[in-house]
């Protein structure tokens, strides 16, 4: 029997850490904007943020972690069952 394969996605931290180095100048409009255009291109139709996403730490942690995985890279591997 052979093993199936999973889709595995293998973060980019570093590239995560610069886009985040980058908009930790970003003014607080700036990055409420950017993180509804996430939103948005996620699928979320709000043009509000989310209670989790009011803070200027918890919205660069947001693009930070978005970034990590949209640098990312797919990887299909076959499992070891």
């Amino acid at each position: 029997m052979t093993s199936p394969v999973m889709t595995v996605i293998r973060v980019n931290l570093e590239k995560a850490k610069e886009v985040a180095r980058n908009w930790e100048r970003a003014s607080y409009t700036e990055l409420s904007a950017y993180c509804l255009e996430i939103l948005r291109e996620i699928g979320c139709s709000s043009n509000e943020l989310p209670v989790n996403l009011q803070s200027r730490e918890q919205q660069l942690n947001f693009i930070a972690g978005f970034a990590s995985y949209a640098f990312g890279e797919v990887l299909n591997v076959q499992s070891a069952k």
